[in-house]
């Protein structure tokens, strides 16, 4: 369908498209590995990503991703399938949690096709069976989850700025080293 609504050439409305590149295996969106996606006019809001949206992969490793503020607005290729919740039984943030689970990926993986991909059929998540909890637990779950994956980030981030850290003083030494002996 987004095919026939591409431009030819780079002209026309311009919306950034998520790839399966722009997907960490994470669950969160590599917003500087996103593509351009030239419209040959202005595409219907429910064609692109809304906030609340989950967003998985069609081929392993069959990664979800929950739309947010951020990531609204994208175009999303046929290599995923895009959940859009219209029940109050049904928290986004746990059903991003709950596909995102190894039973979950399993059960998927179980059910994808016989073709080189292994992808699944996305009308697979329509006829998904759920067994839900109650709107407070799935709050919980997902509010544990945002603090885990947010955990998770800053001690990446933290772990990056000690090597570079380390790095900066092993280089200081170094060269410190150079200049008081001789070689």
């Amino acid at each position: 369908m987004l095919s026939r609504k591409q431009a030819r050439t780079a002209g026309g409305v311009r919306y950034r498209a998520l790839t399966l590149r722009s997907i960490d295996p994470d669950g969160s969106v590599d917003m500087g590995a996103l593509d351009d996606y030239f419209a040959v006019g202005a595409l219907p809001p429910d064609h692109l990503s809304q906030a609340g949206d989950v967003i998985v992969r069609l081929t392993s490793p069959y990664t979800a991703v929950l739309v947010d503020g951020d990531t609204a607005g994208l175009v999303v290729s046929s290599n995923f399938v895009m959940v859009r919740i219209h029940s109050f039984l049904l928290l986004p943030g746990y059903l991003f949690w709950l596909f995102n689970t190894p039973r979950a990926r399993r059960a998927v993986s179980a059910n994808a096709g016989s073709n080189m991909l292994g992808a699944v059929n996305p009308r697979y998540f329509a006829g998904m069976e759920l067994s839900l909890p109650s709107p407070e637990r799935q709050r919980t779950i997902a509010g544990l989850n945002a603090l885990a994956r947010k955990e998770t980030a800053l001690l990446r981030r933290l772990a990056a700025e000690k090597k570079r850290y380390c790095d900066s003083v092993l280089d200081a030494l170094q060269n410190g080293y150079r200049k008081g002996f001789p070689p």
